[in-house]
């Protein structure tokens, strides 16, 4: 079985520029630009948490108003920022999709993605959605980068990830497809589901949560 580390943590927010701002106040960070999620109807910036994991701003484009569907619309009704999911990295989305299964899971959607990053650089992947009845968003996404730079290696940082936790009132129950499908993350009892990240950063400990 192979483990699944973070790779990113989403941060969903109906207005891009208010929520960098927001998230520059409390960090002393500014992130920086990502790109444009053609077709989706989404874009992003991003800060880096460490080499292999980042914190990303997901918001509504405006340069694509023909796509305004599905996330981009879910995320355009929040009433504030909050983080949506997480994913997690493979290197073999084959494997990871089988061991899901066998956990109980269904593969719901495979999709590939693209975006150009400010510099020129196309970066391509693929995503695999995972669905279980119950569980919901406790449930990850899988990413294989498929060979393009990891945004994280050239995403700036200056803060790092003091705590990453998924909450959910059957804690033990998605703690243990977690361990069957190699899923590396803290899952906390809690009355409700959601998650919660503390980052160190340069004006001192900082939370986000999901808040709906």
């Amino acid at each position: 079985m192979t483990t699944m580390l973070l790779d990113h943590i989403a941060w969903g927010a109906p207005d891009l520029d208010a929520a960098c701002a927001s998230f520059e106040t409390l960090t002393g960070i500014a992130p920086v630009t990502g790109g444009s999620h053609a077709g989706f109807g989404t874009r992003n910036r991003l800060s880096g948490l460490s080499p292999s994991s980042f914190f990303e701003i997901v918001a509504p484009d405006p340069a694509q108003p023909e796509s305004r569907g599905g996330l981009a619309a879910a995320i355009a009704a929040l009433a504030q920022p909050t983080i949506l999911s997480y994913m997690v990295q493979t290197l073999d989305l084959e494997a990871a999709c089988a061991a899901a299964e066998q956990a109980g899971l269904s593969v719901i959607e495979r999709r590939p993605m693209s975006r150009t990053r400010p510099d020129g650089v196309r970066l391509a992947w693929t995503i695999a959605k995972f669905s279980h009845a119950e569980f919901g968003a406790a449930i990850p996404f899988a990413i294989d980068w498929q060979g393009s730079p990891h945004p994280a290696a050239t995403t700036p940082g200056g803060a790092t990830l003091k705590q990453f936790a998924v909450q959910h009132p059957k804690a033990r129950a998605v703690a243990r497809i977690y361990d069957a499908i190699g899923i590396e993350i803290d899952v906390q009892g809690a009355v409700a589901a959601g998650f919660v990240a503390v980052l160190d950063t340069p004006r001192g400990e900082v939370c986000f949560t999901s808040q709906r």
